[in-house]
C-alpha cells in the first residue's frame, strides 16, 4: 500500500495545479525540443498524433540516428539541459544501480504532459518529494544520510545566503539511448531490476494523470570528476522537470575556465567516468530494450 503521508503529498500538490497553471506563461522553460531527422512516411509517426513529438525522438533514438545533435548545447538558446530527479536516484545512477527513469511531467506540464527535450543533459538533484517509502528498503539508509547532510549544509549556510537549497552541486549527466512509453503495469513490473524505487510507488507513477503516458528513459550516465557547484535561479524552483542553465552562467563559465567548448559534452566526457562499462551497459539495454 502506498503510505498516507505519500498520497497526501500527491494531493497536496493538486491544491497547487490550478496557480501553476496561471504562473506557467512566465515560469515554464521555454526551451527548443529536439530536431527530428527525416524518416520514410510509413514509419514516421503522424503529425496528428498527441505524442508525436515524443515518439519522432525515440524513432530517432531507437534507430541510431543523430536526433538531438545539438541537443547537448543548443547554440540558439545557448543553455544547457538539466533534469530534475531525487538526489537518492541520482546517487544510485551515479553507482551504476539504476539505468532507467519514468516521466510523466511535474506539476506545471500537467496538461501537456513529459516531453523529452534533450538527448544530453544533466542531472539536476533534488529534495523536493522524496521519500523514505517510496524507494526499496536496501536504499533507505543512504537516502536518510542524503538528507542529513543536506540539512547539516542549509544549517551550516551563510545567513546571507540564508535561501534554502541555495547551492545544488551538479556531479553527473547522461545521454539517453531509448525513450518509449511504458504501455501496461505488467512491463513496468519487469522493469524493477533496472531502478530503485518500489512497486508500489511505480504504479502510483503509472496512474497519476492517467490521459497522460508514463515515459522510460533509458541512461548512459557519466560521473564527472570534479562536480559542478551551481547557484539555484528562482526560476529553477517549481515542480517542473526540466530547468535551463545558461551557458554564460558564471559557475559554469568559472567549470569551462571561461572558455566554453564547441561540443560541450563531448568534452565533458574526457573528464568523467561512465557510470557503468560498456558491455555491461549494453547487456543491460538489451535487456531493457527486450521489456518495451
Amino acid at each position: 500500500m502506498v503510505s498516507n503521508s505519500l498520497l497526501g503529498d500527491v494531493m497536496n500538490n493538486f491544491d497547487y495545479i490550478g496557480r501553476s497553471l496561471l504562473s506557467m506563461h512566465n515560469n515554464t522553460v521555454h526551451s527548443e525540443s529536439l530536431p527530428s531527422t527525416s524518416s520514410n512516411a510509413s514509419s514516421s509517426p503522424s503529425s496528428s498524433s498527441p505524442h508525436s513529438h515524443n515518439d519522432r525522438i525515440y524513432h530517432n533514438l531507437s534507430n541510431g540516428s543523430s536526433a538531438g545533435k545539438q541537443s547537448s548545447l543548443q547554440p540558439e538558446n545557448d543553455f544547457f539541459g538539466a533534469l530534475k530527479e531525487w538526489a537518492i536516484v541520482c546517487k544510485a545512477i551515479e553507482e551504476g544501480d539504476q539505468v532507467l527513469l519514468f516521466r510523466k511531467g511535474g506539476i506545471m506540464e500537467f496538461r501537456k504532459g513529459f516531453e523529452l527535450k534533450f538527448k544530453n543533459f544533466f542531472l539536476f538533484p533534488t529534495f523536493e518529494h522524496q521519500t523514505k517509502e517510496s524507494v526499496r528498503p536496501e536504499y533507505q539508509t543512504a537516502l536518510d544520510q542524503l538528507e542529513r547532510e543536506n540539512n547539516a549544509s542549509n544549517n551550516n549556510a551563510d545567513v546571507s545566503n540564508s535561501s534554502s537549497n541555495n547551492i545544488t552541486e551538479i556531479s553527473s549527466f547522461v545521454e539517453i539511448t531509448y525513450f518509449k512509453e511504458v504501455p501496461s503495469l505488467d512491463s513496468l513490473k519487469e522493469l524493477e531490476q533496472f531502478q530503485i524505487w518500489t512497486e508500489d510507488y511505480l504504479k502510483m507513477r503509472f496512474n497519476y494523470n492517467p490521459k497522460k503516458p508514463l515515459y522510460m528513459l533509458l541512461l548512459r550516465a557519466y560521473k564527472l570528476n570534479k562536480p559542478i557547484q551551481m547557484v539555484n535561479k528562482p526560476q529553477w524552483v517549481g515542480c517542473k522537470s526540466w530547468i535551463q542553465i545558461d551557458s554564460h552562467d558564471q559557475d559554469l563559465s568559472a567549470y569551462f575556465e571561461h572558455n566554453l567548448p564547441n561540443n560541450p559534452f563531448d568534452y565533458l566526457r574526457s573528464i568523467s567516468k561512465p557510470c557503468i562499462d560498456d558491455d555491461k551497459f549494453n547487456r543491460l539495454s538489451e535487456k531493457v530494450r527486450s521489456v518495451i
